[in-house]
């Protein structure tokens, strides 16, 4: 598997919303969090829609569940870390080239 499809993994759960057996509450909280940093509803749902087809493609495994948990107890992923491009590599929503 590439070292890219590696790092999407923790993407999927970090993104993942929908209460599906892969991702557990850890992975849905800071889901929850990310998406609710967007600016409007549209953006929320598309958020959340996003999050829904990263689900189906990806199966999460109890390490990628203990990075989400490792990303809300470091308080990686709040609202304003992620309005600046080391925020959102710090939070796991950019894959380092």
């Amino acid at each position: 598997m590439s070292s890219f499809l590696k790092a999407l993994r923790p993407i999927a759960c970090v993104l993942s919303l929908s209460l599906a057996a892969g991702c557990g509450d850890a992975c849905l909280n800071l889901a929850n969090q990310i998406c609710s940093c967007q600016p409007d509803d549209n953006s929320k749902a598309a958020c959340n829609q996003r999050a829904k087809e990263a689900e189906a493609q990806f199966a999460i495994r109890p390490a990628d569940e203990k990075t989400c948990q490792n990303l809300i107890d470091a308080k990686a992923c709040d609202c304003n870390k992620l309005n600046t491009e080391e925020g959102r590599r710090n939070c796991g929503l950019v894959v380092n080239p």
